[in-house]
């Protein structure tokens, strides 16, 4: 089974990305999507402006980008500025700002450890959705838990779009 943080640096060095992501744009944390016999793998692309004040301003996202697991084909693709889906979105103005109070206090380090934890329980989700292992309740609270600390509450709305059943399940408070 492919890691789902090997998965990632997968896509985001495919010929797909690099020709039609900008450069620089972040990613945020990956969604789960079953669609017929094939699991999906959505990210949003999004903008960061870095600022001196530990507070970075957030852009809405501008690609939304699904992948099949584990072949990393792609399986859809929307720029969401020419999409019915970002008619709604300023695309000049920020949704937020980056450190949310709830990470705030978490080092670099501690908060690639998080993300860390996130990546081993979806490793585990995919891999009982695969018919190999146990997802149960517990782990279920902790990615539950995890998602709530490391999504950034203005870009919930971005998450809860691309993937809705997902959103209501792992991110939604």
């Amino acid at each position: 089974m492919t890691p789902i943080k090997d998965f990632l640096k997968q896509i985001n060095r495919s010929a797909v990305v690099r020709s039609y992501v900008s450069m620089g744009l972040g990613a945020g944390l990956p969604e789960l999507d079953i669609v017929g016999d094939h699991l999906l793998v959505t990210v949003f692309y999004y903008r960061v402006h870095p600022r001196k004040d530990d507070q970075s301003l957030i852009m809405p996202p501008e690609y939304v980008l699904s992948f099949d697991y584990p072949s990393c084909r792609l399986a859809s693709f929307e720029a969401l500025r020419m999409s019915s889906l970002g008619k709604d979105l300023d695309f000049n103005q920020p949704v937020g700002t980056f450190r949310h109070d709830a990470i705030k206090d978490l080092d670099r380090a501690a908060y690639q450890a998080k993300k860390d934890e996130l990546y081993a329980l979806l490793d585990k989700l995919i891999a009982s959705l695969g018919g190999e292992g146990e997802f149960g309740e517990a782990d279920e609270r902790a990615l539950r838990a995890l998602y709530q600390l490391l999504a950034e509450p203005s870009l919930k709305p971005a998450y809860r779009t691309i993937a809705p059943a997902f959103f209501a399940r792992f991110v939604e408070e």
